[in-house]
C-alpha cells in the first residue's frame, strides 16, 4: 500500500529516532561523520537525500549493520532508491542482498548506471560469486576499466586463471585500456598458473605501451612472476631496469631477495641484502626473514647470527617468531642444538610476556623439524610437547613428531602419536604433485 505523505513523515520520524537510539546503544555516536547527518535527518525524516547521505557515511566508515539498517528503512518508507544509495549499500551488501538489488535494477532501469553495475560487480567479486559478476559485466550497456578490474580481481581471488586471462585479452576487444591494477593481476595469474610464456608477453606489452620502470608495484609483480616461473635471470634483469627512484623501494629489494631464495640461490640473497644496506635502504622484517632463511639453507651461521642481532640493535625492530624459527633451524642444521634450545626458550619467554600463543607453537615446531633433520629425538620430543601445549590440534606438528620417531626407528612411539591423532580427530594431509599445463591447455595469443 502506498504510504500517504503525512503517514510517511510520521513513520520516517519514528524510524530516524529508532536508529538514533540504536546508535547510542552501540556507542557509534557521537561520530564526526554520522552525528551531524543524523541530527538533520531527525528534523527532516522523510528526506531521501538525507537518508542516502547517512547510509553513505555508515558504509564509508565500516558500520555495516547500521548501513544496511538505513538502507532497509529507506526502502520501507517508500522513499526512492537512486544510484547513490544502491552503490553505498552494495559496498557492505551480502551476495543475497546484491542479488535483490540486481533484480530490482533489471526492472527499474538502475543497471543503466555504470556506477551501480561497477558496485554490483565489485560486491559479487569480493564474495567470489564470479559467475554473477561476469553476468553483470556482460550485460552492461557501457563498460569501463574499473568494472573489468573488479571482475578480474574476482577471478584472481577465486584462482580462475583461464577466465582471468581471457578477460584481459577481451579488454582489448572492448577498447578498455589496462591500468596498473590490470597488469598486476595478470602477472599474478602468470605467477600462480605458472605460465611463463604469458608472463613474457605481458612484459612485452608493458615495454610497448608504458614507461613502467618507475612503477614499483609492476616491477615487483614482474620479479615475482619470473621468480615463480624459475626465470631468475629475467627477474634480475627487470630489477636492474628499475628507475633510480624505484630502486629505493624496500619492497622491490625484498622481491629480488625472495626471487633468489625461492630458486635456491642463497649466496645471491646475502650478496643482494648487503648491497641493499650499502645503498642506505632500511630493511623491513620480510627482507630480514629472507636473508635469515638464506643463511639457514646455506649453513652460513656466523652471518645469520649477525643479521639476527642487527634486527634489534641496528634496525630497532623486535624479531618475530619467524626470525627465531630461521635461526633455530640454522643452528640445528649446524649441529648446535644447545644454542637452538636457548633461542627457543628465549622466544617463549618473550611471547609469554606479550601473551602470544601461536607464535610459540611455530617456534617449537621449527625446533621439532630441525631435530627430525638432525636425528635428536630427546630435544625433538620435548619440542613437540611444547608446541602442542600452544596448538594441540595442529596436525602438522603431530606428523612431524611421528616423522621424528620414524627417522629413529621408534615404531611403538609412532603408534602412540597416531593414536593421539585419532583421538583428536586429526588426519594427515595427502601430498600430491601437480604439473600445471595452463599454457598448453588454454593456448595463448599475443597480448
Amino acid at each position: 500500500m502506498q504510504i500517504q505523505p503525512a503517514t510517511r513523515i510520521s513513520a520516517g520520524g519514528a524510524a530516524a529516532k529508532a536508529l538514533h537510539g540504536r546508535l547510542l546503544r552501540t556507542h557509534l555516536l557521537p561520530h564526526a561523520a554520522v552525528h551531524p547527518k543524523l541530527l538533520l535527518l531527525l528534523r527532516h525524516p522523510a528526506d531521501a537525500s538525507r537518508w542516502n547521505s547517512l547510509l553513505a557515511a555508515f558504509a564509508r566508515h565500516g558500520f555495516r549493520s547500521s548501513a544496511l539498517l538505513s538502507f532497509a528503512i529507506l526502502n520501507s518508507l517508500g522513499l526512492p532508491s537512486d544510484s547513490y544509495s544502491l552503490c553505498s549499500a552494495l559496498t557492505v551488501a551480502s551476495p543475497d542482498l546484491a542479488r535483490q538489488i540486481h533484480a530490482r535494477g533489471l526492472t527499474s532501469g538502475c543497471l543503466s548506471s555504470v556506477f551501480v553495475c561497477g558496485a554490483l560487480i565489485d560486491c559479487y567479486a569480493r564474495s567470489l560469486a564470479v559467475e554473477d559478476a561476469s553476468q553483470v559485466f556482460d550485460e552492461m550497456p557501457h563498460r569501463n576499466t574499473v568494472c573489468a578490474n573488479s571482475l578480474l580481481g574476482g577471478y584472481v581471488e577465486s584462482r580462475r586463471w583461464t577466465e582471468g586471462f581471457r578477460l584481459f585479452r577481451r579488454m582489448r576487444e572492448l577498447s578498455l585500456e589496462p591500468d596498473g591494477f590490470t597488469v598486476s593481476a595478470v602477472l599474478q595469474i602468470c605467477s600462480e598458473a605458472p605460465a611463463a610464456p604469458l608472463g613474457l608477453q605481458t612484459h612485452a606489452y608493458l615495454l610497448r605501451r608504458s614507461a613502467f620502470t618507475e612503477n614499483a608495484v609492476l616491477i615487483c609483480s614482474l620479479v615475482e612472476m619470473y621468480a615463480r616461473c624459475g626465470l631468475v635471470a629475467k627477474a634480475h634483469s627487470v630489477f636492474d631496469m628499475a628507475a633510480h627512484v624505484t630502486r629505493k623501494d624496500v619492497v622491490l629489494w625484498t622481491s629480488m631477495l625472495n626471487a633468489y631464495g625461492r630458486n635456491g640461490k642463497f649466496a645471491e640473497v646475502v650478496e643482494t641484502y648487503e648491497k641493499m644496506l650499502l645503498e642506505g635502504i632500511e630493511p623491513d622484517k620480510i627482507a630480514l626473514l629472507a636473508v635469515l632463511s638464506a643463511c639457514s639453507h646455506s649453513g652460513n651461521v656466523i652471518k645469520g647470527l649477525n643479521f639476527f642481532n642487527s634486527i634489534l640493535r641496528v634496525h630497532g625492530m623486535v624479531p618475530g617468531a619467524e626470525h627465531y624459527g630461521c635461526v633455530i633451524d640454522m643452528l640445528c642444521k649446524a649441529g648446535n642444538l644447545e644454542m637452538a634450545w636457548k633461542f627457543a626458550n628465549e622466544m617463549m619467554m618473550m611471547e609469554n610476556k606479550s601473551g602470544g600463543g601461536n607464535l610459540n607453537a611455530s617456534v617449537w615446531g621449527a625446533l621439532l623439524s630441525a631435530c627430525r633433520n638432525s636425528g635428536n629425538v630427546e630435544i625433538g620430543k620435548i619440542a613437540a610437547k611444547m608446541a602442542l601445549e600452544f596448538d594441540p590440534y595442529n596436525a602438522g606438528i603431530h606428523v612431524e613428531w611421528s616423522n621424528l620417531y620414524a627417522s629413529a626407528g621408534l615404531w611403538n612411539e609412532i603408534g602412540e602419536v597416531r593414536e593421539l591423532m585419532k583421538v583428536k580427530g586429526l588426519k594427515k594431509d595427502v601430498g600430491h604433485s601437480q604439473v600445471d599445463s595452463f599454457s598448453l591447455r588454454n593456448g595463448y595469443d599475443s597480448v
